[in-house]
C-alpha cells in the first residue's frame, strides 16, 4: 500500500465550544478531504496516535471519528497497517463472461497482479479426479494476488492441466487464464461451473489480504471445460467483500433464477 504522501497534511483545529461533537468534526473533516480528492483511493491515513496529538483530542474521540468512517465504506483497516482511503468497490457480475483478471484490469483503480507461484505439485485429491490424475502425478499451480489503488483484495490459486508445464511464468504472468488456454494452450474455454460461499479468513489469507484474522471473506470457486467437456482448470477466489462484490444481471423477463442456473451450464 502506499505511504502518506510527502505533501503538508491540511489538519485542523476541532472546536470546543461548538454544538458538532468533536468526533463528527474530525469525520466530516477527513471525508472531505477524501470527496474532494486530496486523499486518494489507498492512501494511509494518520496513525491514531498521530491524529491525537495533533488534534489534541483523546484517543476516543479519534476512535469514534474512525469508526463512523469505517462504518460508511469510507475508510479500511488493515491490522497492523493502519487505516486506509477505501477503494472503489470492484463490481463482478457473475455471469460476464469476464474473469476476475480482466474485471480487475477494466474497473478497479490503479490495478495489479501479481505472480506468487507458477509451478508443478501434486493438487489436492479432489482436484487430480477433476482432471483425471492418477495419485501423485503433478498438476501446474499458478497462484495471484490481484490488488486495486495498492490493496489487495483477490486472492486466486488456480490449477491447470499437466500441459501447462511447457509455458514459463513470463508467459503467463499478463495474461488472464483463458488467454492462457486460448492463445497458449490452444483450447479454449467453453463453459463453467461456479459455486459461491463465505467463510472465515485463515492465517495466511489475511497476510495475503491484509485483513484481520477470522475476517468474513467471500470464496468463488469455479471450474473450466474445454469444448470436449475436459476439465482445464479449478480456481479458487478468495475476496475482500469490502472491496469487491458479486452481482448478477437480469435480461428482459428472464427471473434471477434462471439467470443463477445459467452460471452453472
Amino acid at each position: 500500500m502506499r505511504a502518506q504522501q510527502a505533501r503538508p497534511f491540511p489538519w485542523i483545529k476541532p472546536e470546543r465550544n461548538s454544538p458538532v461533537p468533536m468526533q463528527t468534526q474530525i469525520a466530516r473533516w477527513l471525508e472531505q478531504l477524501i470527496v474532494s480528492g486530496s486523499l486518494r483511493a489507498g492512501d494511509r491515513l494518520p496513525a491514531e496516535v498521530a491524529l491525537v496529538e495533533r488534534l489534541g483530542v483523546s484517543r476516543v474521540t479519534v476512535r469514534l471519528a474512525m469508526d463512523d468512517l469505517v462504518a460508511r465504506g469510507l475508510v479500511t483497516r488493515s491490522h497492523g497497517k493502519g487505516s486506509f482511503v477505501s477503494p472503489a468497490m470492484v463490481q463482478h457480475d457473475i455471469l460476464s463472461e469476464q474473469g476476475f483478471f480482466d474485471i480487475l484490469l477494466a474497473k478497479a483503480p490503479r490495478p495489479e497482479a501479481r505472480l506468487i507461484a507458477f509451478e508443478p505439485a501434486v493438487p489436492p485429491r479432489k482436484v487430480a479426479d477433476l482432471f483425471g490424475l492418477p495419485p501423485g502425478q503433478k498438476a501446474m499451480r499458478l497462484d495471484r494476488l490481484s490488488s486495486s489503488a495498492g490493496r489487495p483484495i483477490v486472492l486466486a490459486a488456480t490449477w491447470l492441466t499437466p500441459d501447462a508445464a511447457s509455458l514459463s511464468p513470463a508467459d503467463i504472468e499478463a495474461m488472464s487464464t483463458a488467454a492462457v488456454h486460448s492463445v497458449l494452450l490452444r483450447h479454449p474455454i467453453a463453459s463453467s461451473t461456479s459455486a459461491i460461499g463465505a467463510e472465515l479468513a485463515g492465517a495466511t489469507v489475511a497476510r495475503c489480504l491484509g485483513v484481520g484474522a477470522r475476517s468474513a471473506v467471500l470464496v468463488l470457486t469455479r471450474t473450466r471445460f474445454d469444448a470436449q467437456g475436459r476439465v482445464r482448470e479449478h480456481n479458487r477466489f478468495t475476496v475482500d467483500p469490502s472491496a469487491y462484490e458479486f452481482i448478477f444481471s437480469t435480461k428482459g423477463d428472464v427471473s434471477v433464477s434462471a439467470e443463477l442456473r445459467a452460471v452453472a451450464a
